[in-house]
């Protein structure tokens, strides 16, 4: 499908605001960067669904909200991610693992148990598909299912996953293939 001249255009003003979101997370100008996020996802909307930019953006915005503890707007963006990785990745991809994962912990944070559980154990599921047990990422996962146990009693259960999982901290993820969402 050939590209618009409307197209390209917003792809270029996307680039720019991506990366001067990207640029004022890193500096820590948290504000100005979700500004930055927000004019990027306004430019990724006009060019489809599972578009590259979609994705990143949806990310990189969910990302700025959750280091600002703004959990009721990063986790419809997550959600929204889950939808598109699960229907053009499969339910079983790990990046689906990787959002589910990101959505467990903000509801975690957001004292949202029911819903983080659910989210860990499908993290949860397909990671322990893919990877080895001695894997951090599913050693961290398993602590963060394992604190989110103890915290609403269920302690036995808890003591058997803290046994397998160690510590380590909670840690925003990204997904990393946007290259499938072209």
């Amino acid at each position: 499908m050939q590209e618009t001249d409307r197209q390209r255009e917003a792809r270029k003003r996307w680039e720019i605001f991506k990366t001067a979101g990207q640029q004022a997370h890193l500096t820590g100008q948290i504000v100005q960067s979700e500004l930055s996020w927000l004019s990027s996802l306004e430019e990724a909307e006009t060019l489809g669904e599972s578009s590259q930019q979609l994705v990143v953006s949806l990310e990189g915005l969910s990302e700025v909200y959750w280091a600002q503890s703004k959990y009721a707007m990063a986790a419809p963006l997550c959600r929204r991610l889950l939808r598109i990785y699960e229907t053009t990745l499969g339910t079983d991809h790990m990046d689906v693992a990787v959002i589910a994962h990101n959505l467990a912990m903000l509801y975690h944070s957001w004292k949202k148990h029911e819903d983080a559980e659910r989210f860990y154990r499908q993290a949860l599921a397909i990671k322990q598909q893919h990877l080895p047990e001695t894997h951090p990422d599913l050693i961290n996962l398993l602590a963060s299912y394992a604190r989110l146990l103890y915290e609403t009693n269920r302690k036995e259960e808890a003591d058997m996953l803290k046994a397998t999982s160690g510590s380590f901290s909670q840690q925003w993820k990204r997904s990393g293939t946007w290259g499938a969402m072209k």
